[in-house]
C-alpha cells in the first residue's frame, strides 16, 4: 500500500495484493496477481499505468488492479 503525497511524481506498487493512491498529475502503476495452481505459488498476470487526470482515475482515492482494470478501493 502506498500514498504518494508528491508532485508530478510516478509511482509503482508491484507486490501482490498492492494498492496505491496520488495527487492529480501523478502517474500511477500496479500490478495484478492470480494463483497459480500448477506452479503452487501467485504470479503476476497484468501490470498497467495510468494518469491521475482527477477524473478516470481521481486523486487521492486508493486503487487496485482486478481483472487488468484500476478499481477504487
Amino acid at each position: 500500500k502506498i500514498d504518494c503525497t508528491g508532485h508530478d511524481s510516478v509511482v509503482c506498487c508491484a507486490g501482490h495484493g498492492s494498492c496505491v493512491k496520488a495527487r492529480k498529475g501523478c502517474w500511477i502503476t500496479l500490478s495484478e496477481w492470480k494463483y497459480d495452481p500448477d506452479a503452487s505459488r501467485y504470479i503476476p498476470v497484468c501490470v498497467k499505468t495510468e494518469f491521475v487526470d482527477g477524473e478516470k482515475i481521481k486523486e487521492d482515492v486508493f486503487y487496485k488492479l482486478v481483472n487488468g482494470e484500476f478499481v477504487e478501493i
